[in-house]
C-alpha cells in the first residue's frame, strides 16, 4: 500500500469517503489531515482488497503499517484472532473483507497479536462498504479502536469468581444465563433482580432447556441466543414479550452478551413504563405540533427554547430566529411596563396567567391574542419553564367590532324606513329584506305641502355598512330637495350633483323617483339607471313600463334628468316598484326569477292588500333560491288604486 499511496498523492480521498463532489488536491490534503488526526484507526481498501488509505492511528494500533499484500494474507500478516486469543480469524471473514463484499459489521471484537504486538491487544471494529453514486460497491472501510483496557478489565473481573458472582446477583437489571450444551441451551443462573421481576417463579425454570421453554413459541429469544453464540457478538433488541414465568406482557430491552466459550447472558430491562411514557409524549408532541394555536416554551429567565409550527405561521418568525431570544420580539407597544410587571408577578408565583394581549408579527402587523401562560415545575416544586399558548383572535375581534358597527348602523337605518303611508283611495306599502345586517336598498314615501306624495325606490351598489351609509346620505338630500322642487327630473339632477362630490368610482346609486298626484290620479317619474317599474291594470296585465330616463347617480356631474309623461291612473291599477335583488334572484342552475316571475306573483295576488302582495313576493323569491343564501337586498313598493273611491 505504501508504494501505491506514495506514488499517487493526488488520490481523491473524498471518493474513499463516498463524497464525489470534492476533487482538488487542497481538499484531499485537508481531509487526509482530518483522518490522520482521528483517535480511531481508519483503513480503506478498493474492491480488490488493495489498501488505498491507512491512517497513522491504524498503524499505531496494529503495530504494522500498510503492506502490499492480498486479502488472503491479512490474518497472517497482522495477526488476527477471535477474542479467545487462540482461533485465527479467517481472512475472508474479517470486517474489511466483508465490507468490500457489501456487508456491514458493527463493534466486532478482534484480538491482534503479531511481532510488533507480542502481548496482544483487542480492537473493536466497524466496517462499511463504499458505493458510488449509482450504488455500485467500489471498496470498503473499517474504523477501529483499541479496547484492550476494557477487555482486560472484564478478564480481571472474571478472575474473581466470587466477586463477579456477587456483582451479578446484585446487578439491578434482571439477568439470565444460558449455557450451550450439545445442541441446546440450559438456563443455569439468574440474578436477584430476575427473581423479583418474575415474582420468584424463575426458580422453577432453573435447568430447563431452551427448546422446551419455547417449543410452542415464536418469540425472538431462542433465535437471538443462537445468533449471539454463533456470531460471537453482543446486540440489543426491543420487544413486546409475554413472560413465561408470570404470563404478563412487558416491553423489554434485551441485551445479549456471549460469555465465552459457552454462556449467553440476557439482560432484560423492563421498559414498559418508559414506552408508555414515550407513547404519551409522542401524542402530546404531535398535538402541540399540529395545534392551530401558537405554543412557546421558555426557561425561567424567559429565553425561548421551543416554538411550534403554528407560531411560525402566525408570527412570520421561523424557529431559528426565535430560539435563544425572548418574547419581547412580539411586543406591540400597546401595553406599558406595568402590564408586563403584573404578568411576571403572577407567573413567577406559579399561578397561571390568562388575558388578551396585542402582539406584533415579524412584518410589524399587530394581532390580538388570547394568551395563557403556565409554569412547569421540577420534582422539588421549583419553576423551571413557562409554557405559553397563544390563540390568534384578531378575526374574532374584528368580527365583534364589525357586528357592533353593523348593529348600530342597522338600528339607525331602520329608523329611516317609512313602511306605512295612508292616503284615501290608495293602498300603498313598501318593504326591504336585507342580505346582511344593513341594506344598500332604499325605499321611502314623502308627503309635501304642495299636495304630492313621492314614492322612492333606490339601490346603492353593493350591500353592507358602506352602502347603508351612502343610502342614509342620499335620503337626507332627497328629503330636502323634495320640499324645494316638485319636478322629479330636477330633483334627481340636484341629487346627482351632490352624490358625485362624495362617491368614489366604485359606488353609484340607481333610483326611481315617482310623484303621485292623489287628487287627479296622475303619476309621473324620473329614473336614474334603475330597473323598470310597471303599471298593471285591474286584470294584472302590463299597462305601462316605466323605464329610467338617465344613468345612475354619482357618475357624471353634468348629467341632466327629465321627468316622464303624465300617466293617468284608473281604479284597480297597480304600480309596481322593485330592486334588482328580486329579478336577479336565481336557482343553483342560474335560472333567474326575472320580471315575469315577479309580475306573475303580483297578478295572482292582485286582489290582496299591497302589504300581502309584498309578503307573497318575498316568499316566492326565497323559495326560488332553493336553500341558497339570499345574495342581494330585496325591496319592493306596491301602490294600488282603490277600485271604489
Amino acid at each position: 500500500m505504501g508504494n501505491r499511496f506514495e506514488s499517487n498523492p493526488d488520490i481523491n480521498i473524498m471518493n474513499v469517503a463516498n463524497k464525489n463532489q470534492l476533487s482538488s488536491k487542497q481538499e484531499n490534503k485537508a481531509l487526509k489531515l482530518v483522518l490522520d488526526s482521528l483517535a480511531e484507526g481508519v483503513i480503506v481498501a478498493d474492491k480488490d482488497g488493495n489498501f488505498i488509505y491507512f491512517n497513522s492511528v491504524a498503524e499505531k494500533i496494529l503495530g504494522i503499517g500498510v503492506q502490499n499484500i492480498t486479502p488472503a494474507e491479512w490474518t497472517s500478516v497482522y495477526g488476527c484472532y477471535y477474542p479467545d486469543n487462540k482461533s485465527p480469524y479467517p481472512s475472508e471473514q474479517l470486517p474489511l473483507a466483508k465490507a468490500i463484499r457489501g456487508e456491514e459489521m458493527s463493534d466486532e471484537l478482534i484480538f491482534i497479536k503479531n511481532p510488533m504486538r507480542p502481548e496482544g491487544i483487542y480492537i473493536s471494529v466497524t466496517a462499511s462498504p463504499l458505493r458510488d453514486a449509482k450504488g455500485k460497491i467500489n471498496g470498503g472501510t473499517v474504523i477501529f479502536r483499541d479496547v484492550t483496557r476494557d477487555i482486560q478489565a472484564e478478564l480481571l473481573l472474571r478472575e474473581s469468581e466470587d466477586r463477579v458472582k456477587a456483582q451479578f446477583k446484585g446487578f439491578p437489571i434482571p439477568t439470565y444465563v444460558w449455557q450451550h450444551i450439545g445442541d441446546d441451551f440450559i438456563l443455569v443462573d439468574y440474578n436477584d433482580a430476575a427473581k423479583v421481576f418474575t415474582k420468584g417463579k424463575i426458580e422453577g425454570f432453573l435447568g430447563i432447556k431452551l427448546s422446551k421453554m419455547y417449543q410452542d413459541s415464536t418469540d425472538y429469544i431462542p433465535a437471538d441466543i443462537w445468533r449471539c453464540y454463533r456470531e460471537k457478538k453482543s446486540f440489543n433488541r426491543e420487544m413486546t414479550y409475554q413472560l413465561k414465568t408470570t404470563g404478563e406482557y412487558k416491553e423489554l430491552n434485551a441485551h445479549y452478551v456471549l460469555i465465552a466459550p459457552e454462556l449467553v447472558s440476557i439482560h432484560t430491562e423492563d421498559i414498559t413504563d418508559r414506552k408508555q411514557t414515550e407513547k404519551e409524549l409522542r401524542k402530546l408532541s404531535s398535538a402541540v405540533e399540529q395545534t392551530a394555536d401558537s405554543v412557546v416554551i421558555t426557561n425561567k429567565q424567559g429565553i425561548i427554547e421551543y416554538v411550534n409550527p403554528a407560531f411560525e405561521t402566525t408570527t412570520g418568525y421561523n424557529r431559528d430566529e426565535v430560539i435563544g431570544a425572548t418574547p419581547k420580539i412580539l411586543k406591540s407597544g400597546m401595553h406599558d411596563a406595568a402590564f408586563y410587571k403584573k404578568l411576571w408577578g403572577i407567573i413567577l408565583k406559579g399561578k397561571p396567567y390568562q388575558g388578551t394581549i396585542v402582539n406584533k408579527k415579524k412584518n410589524g402587523e399587530a394581532y390580538w391574542c388570547q394568551q395563557t401562560i403556565s409554569s412547569m415545575k421540577d420534582a422539588s416544586g421549583e419553576i423551571t419553564h413557562f409554557v405559553s399558548v397563544i390563540k390568534d383572535i384578531t378575526d374574532l375581534k374584528e368580527r365583534q367590532e364589525q357586528e357592533m358597527r353593523l348593529n348600530i348602523a342597522r338600528e339607525i337605518q331602520q329608523r329611516l324606513y317609512k313602511n306605512n303611508i295612508s292616503i284615501p283611495g290608495f293602498d300603498i306599502a313598501g318593504e326591504t329584506h336585507s342580505a346582511l345586517e344593513t341594506s344598500g336598498d332604499y325605499f321611502d314615501f314623502i308627503s309635501t305641502s304642495d299636495g304630492y306624495t313621492w314614492m322612492i325606490i333606490a339601490d346603492v351598489c353593493g350591500h353592507g355598512i358602506g352602502s347603508a351609509l351612502i343610502m342614509a346620505q342620499t335620503r337626507a338630500y332627497l328629503h330636502a330637495f323634495a320640499k324645494m322642487k316638485s319636478d322629479p327630473g330636477i330633483i334627481l339632477t340636484w341629487l346627482n350633483q351632490e352624490l358625485v362630490s362624495f362617491l368614489d368610482e366604485y359606488h353609484f346609486v340607481t333610483m326611481l323617483l315617482a310623484r303621485l298626484d292623489t287628487e287627479q290620479n296622475i303619476l309621473d317619474y324620473a329614473g336614474a339607471g334603475h330597473v323598470p317599474a310597471y303599471l298593471l291594470d285591474a286584470s294584472g296585465n302590463i299597462k305601462e313600463v316605466m323605464k329610467s330616463t338617465g344613468i345612475p347617480l354619482g357618475y357624471l356631474r353634468e348629467e341632466k334628468y327629465t321627468k316622464s309623461k303624465r300617466i293617468k291612473l284608473k281604479d284597480g291599477d297597480i304600480a309596481v316598484f322593485l330592486t334588482d335583488g328580486i329579478m336577479e334572484a336565481h336557482k343553483p342552475d342560474e335560472q333567474e326569477f326575472g320580471d315575469n316571475g315577479a309580475l306573475s306573483v303580483i297578478k295572482n295576488n292582485r286582489h290582496a292588500s299591497a302589504k300581502t302582495i309584498i309578503k307573497q313576493l318575498h316568499k316566492k323569491v326565497l323559495s326560488f333560491y332553493k336553500k341558497q343564501a339570499q345574495e342581494d337586498d330585496i325591496t319592493s313598493i306596491i301602490c294600488k288604486v282603490a277600485s271604489t273611491r
